[in-house]
């Protein structure tokens, strides 16, 4: 299922195939999805210092971006973001694309995605649009 977050001046919101949902900001930059499936999460990224904050009925998790090869652990494995190059980056396990992500003009669409991430799919779209294209500062 292709998921696309779309940032905007006034208001953020999640496309999940094709249905629309809203993500509220809420408080010192945290971003709130609920899932129809059930649970909710919350996203917030940290540009001062560079690191991604989710936390859902999934799991938590916190990524520390660095200049190369930034790696996280979820579910028990390694994995690594790529660099953007030409609107589009993913996620890898070892030489294998787990996530793939392209930009819009406002955000990015996530089209594939392996089932370790589908617990967090939501989240990760919001935090990674927010490091690569809106760099939202605590408040």
């Amino acid at each position: 299922m292709t998921i696309e977050f779309q940032m905007g001046p006034l208001r953020d919101r999640l496309l999940v195939g094709e249905r629309e949902y809203e993500v509220p900001r809420g408080r010192h930059g945290w971003s709130h999805i609920n899932d129809p499936r059930g649970g909710a999460g919350r996203v917030r990224y940290d540009g001062w210092r560079d690191r991604l904050f989710i936390e859902s009925s999934g799991g938590s998790l916190q990524i520390q971006f660095r200049l190369r090869n930034t790696t996280f652990d979820w579910a028990g494995r390694t994995y690594r973001i790529t660099p953007m190059i030409w609107g589009h980056f993913a996620i890898l396990e070892g030489d294998r694309p787990v996530v793939e992500y392209r930009s819009t003009g406002s955000g990015v669409r996530q089209d594939c995605v392996g089932p370790d991430f589908r617990p967090i799919e939501r989240e990760l779209a919001i935090g990674l649009s927010q490091r690569f294209f809106g760099r939202r500062w605590p408040t």
